[in-house]
């Protein structure tokens, strides 16, 4: 497979653009601060339940429950993986306390599965490849909201699972109904399909303008150079460790096409950039997430075209 498209590219540069141009308006205050929690509202509460509605509902990759349990349980193995690798890396890095260990295995674990990954598997491959990644992203939201804000607020339990009851698995919840159920191929199906389309199509950009909004705050007074073992631990977790581990279980003990598609892509991204908020949210320490998804963005322009290029070959995976 030719990962060094024209396609790839763009969806970089395009990603780039989006994030300076919200980190514009911040700078210019034309988006105050009051505002950007009812656009993140907006994003979560409506633009991504329509954009996961649309490229599940119908999808003839997901037809099955065991299918679509396949693909959350690897959505959700992944983050439970990274986790444990962060707190193996972490336990080396000599860190000051336990919460700064902590924060580093939250983020370490949620790498960035949907304003990256979406794009990207978009531009690769076709849209039900798209939604099978939706469906493993659901995995990956349950295992954020239940292992990931266990380990990093140190409350283990399921407290997390009342977070899982938002629109965006709903969505999912419904859209697979109706596919079991022979009925996402219906009329009204597809009326309510193509509106979900419209809306779901501002999911991606408005997010990562939004992203790019909230770095304008976060990003004052952040060294990049700063902290060097603390990057090399970035490094080791995110370029090494977890691209060899999916790519590890996709070629030896998965078998589905699509899913294989779907971690060859996952194994090439970065930290997820909105994982410093939920840290903030949760009191973890917002300079050590901050760095983990700087430090591996500037990067990615290198890094992803590299594992993809590796990785396609491993799998033998095509376009």
């Amino acid at each position: 497979m030719n990962v060094f498209t024209a396609d790839l590219a763009l969806v970089i540069t395009r990603l780039a653009l989006l994030l300076g141009l919200g980190w514009f308006l911040a700078y210019r205050g034309w988006v105050e601060p009051a505002s950007r929690q009812s656009l993140m509202r907006l994003v979560i509460w409506v633009f991504f339940p329509a954009m996961i509605f649309d490229r599940v509902c119908g999808n003839p990759l997901i037809n099955s429950g065991g299918t679509a349990l396949l693909y959350l349980g690897v959505g959700f193995g992944m983050i439970v993986a990274g986790i444990l690798f962060g707190r193996l890396v972490g336990s080396f890095l000599a860190m000051p306390d336990e919460v700064h260990r902590r924060t580093f295995a939250f983020a370490s674990g949620t790498n960035n599965f949907g304003y990256l990954g979406i794009p990207i598997t978009a531009a690769l491959f076709d849209r039900d490849v798209v939604g099978v990644l939706l469906v493993h992203n659901v995995g990956v939201e349950a295992a954020i909201w239940t292992v990931g804000i266990a380990v990093l607020a140190g409350k283990p339990g399921l407290s997390g699972l009342r977070n899982f009851l938002q629109p965006m698995p709903v969505a999912l919840l419904i859209a697979l109904a109706l596919n079991f159920t022979g009925v996402g191929a219906s009329a009204p199906a597809k009326f309510v399909q193509d509106c979900c389309h419209a809306v779901g199509e501002c999911a991606i950009p408005v997010g990562t303008i939004l992203t790019g909004i909230y770095l304008h705050q976060t990003l004052q007074g952040f060294r990049l150079l700063a902290e060097p073992r603390l990057s090399l631990g970035i490094a080791a977790v995110r370029w090494v460790l977890m691209p060899c581990l999916l790519l590890l279980v996709a070629g030896v003990g998965i078998t589905d096409v699509s899913l294989r598609k779907v971690m060859l892509v996952q194994a090439a991204m970065p930290a997820g950039m909105f994982s410093f908020l939920i840290v903030e949210m949760f009191g973890g320490k917002v300079q050590v997430s901050l760095r983990y998804a700087v430090l591996t963005m500037l990067f990615c322009p290198m890094v992803i075209p590299l594992w993809l290029w590796l990785g396609s070959r491993w799998l033998g995976v095509s376009t």
